[in-house]
């Protein structure tokens, strides 16, 4: 069987199951069960396909996420069981992280060129990857199944080159295959009048998540996915000190953290000494009076070369890191004790936290508080450490 011929029985055999799930109506259950069973059979003749390979063979598996870090498009329906799914799979926690990541990747990513998504990629992974896993395997788009490399190396080195042009060598049948399956969806879509058009993971989760009944909605004709308002600066904004700096830091450095009760030590890796640096870095939050405490914070960055902002990168991040994993709302205080010529150096210029000396303690040393301001920040990069014997005593 010729390429035409195949693509058309595969064509049609979508078409059909597609067809037997929507019939008498066209409803949510049959919009849902279309798709799982079209995710299915494709996964299935891919799998069968590989396995008939002998010398190729494709090296994704679970903890590989460099094609995490690329901006993907999928159909409205494909949102839209998505956004089923996490109804049910997400707590309140979940969805409202998920809210925060969803602002941060459009606010850095939407209207952006390629040359600028690749130069952020790191401040900007996909929203539903969390430590470096997807939280919704079982209903992710089309075309991150499609996604498929015949080279764990090559992906590391494309990844870590910043080379937008780089090329990776991927299945052939899977990106065949999935194709397919999804302009199989967006035909059925228009055939029953529907908006079928992609668009941009964040855009179409930030639309469901926004609108009420959005499923209900789209299946009655409306084109919800048309009204989401550019996300804030989009078209002329220049990026911020921290949407700058953050990446450039994330190139050199890496962070994990041990959690004890109410305190998080923070572990920084230089990428290019390939040891950690410092392990001073130890923050706490007070449930009394809801505020964080940076009870330590001797990242050692000085001693690096080119380290102009990188310890601001470095304290942003933890303190965002440490919100999140504390709840702290916005406003909440942040307090910290250091001397005062580091204060007019470092802490008073950090224009994110609004530090201030809220009173001497010595004619050194003052006490400093700062605000928490609640901003889009992705710190999902941020790992566990494995166990150590012992926190760092404070």
């Amino acid at each position: 069987m010729d390429r035409t011929n195949a693509e058309d029985a595969l064509k049609n055999l979508f078409i059909q199951i597609t067809s037997a799930h929507l019939k008498p109506d066209f409803s949510q259950l049959g919009i849902k069960a279309a798709l799982h069973e079209i995710m299915d059979l494709a996964a299935s003749i891919v799998e069968n396909v590989h396995e008939t390979q002998e010398e190729d063979r494709v090296e994704c598996k679970s903890g590989c996420s460099y094609c995490c870090y690329n901006q993907i498009k999928l159909t409205p329906a494909e949102a839209l069981l998505i956004f089923s799914w996490i109804d049910t799979a997400f707590t309140d926690q979940d969805r409202t992280l998920l809210g925060e990541r969803i602002q941060n990747n459009r606010l850095l990513t939407e209207g952006k060129s390629l040359e600028t998504r690749v130069r952020v990629k790191k401040s900007s992974p996909c929203i539903f990857l969390q430590q470096e896993k997807c939280s919704i395997y079982p209903v992710r788009p089309l075309i991150c199944r499609s996604w498929t490399s015949y080279s764990h190396e090559a992906c590391v080195d494309a990844f870590q080159s910043g080379n937008h042009n780089s090329e990776i060598e991927t299945s052939s049948s899977s990106n065949f295959v999935y194709y397919l399956a999804r302009e199989t969806v967006r035909t059925v879509c228009r055939y029953h009048g529907v908006d079928s058009t992609p668009l941009e993971l964040p855009r179409a989760m930030d639309c469901c998540l926004t609108n009420k009944e959005p499923f209900t909605r789209w299946l009655g004709g409306e084109h919800l996915f048309d009204r989401l308002p550019a996300c804030r600066n989009m078209e002329d904004s220049t990026f911020s000190f921290m949407d700058i700096q953050v990446p450039a830091f994330l190139d050199r450095f890496s962070l994990s953290y041990q959690q004890d009760g109410s305190c998080i030590e923070y572990f920084l890796y230089s990428r290019e000494k390939e040891r950690e640096i410092s392990t001073e870095l130890i923050l706490s939050y007070s449930s009394h009076s809801k505020s964080l405490n940076v009870s330590k914070f001797y990242p050692e960055l000085y001693r690096e070369t080119i380290h102009k902002y990188m310890s601001a990168a470095c304290l942003f991040l933890i303190i965002h890191h440490a919100a999140s994993v504390f709840g702290i709302h916005r406003d909440s205080f942040i307090f910290l004790e250091t001397r005062n010529q580091v204060f007019e150096a470092f802490y008073s210029r950090l224009k994110n936290f609004d530090f201030l000396i809220h009173h001497d303690r010595t004619a050194d040393n003052c006490n400093v508080r700062g605000i928490y301001h609640v901003l889009p920040v992705e710190t999902s990069m941020i790992t566990a450490a494995e166990p150590r014997a012992e926190m760092t005593a404070f």
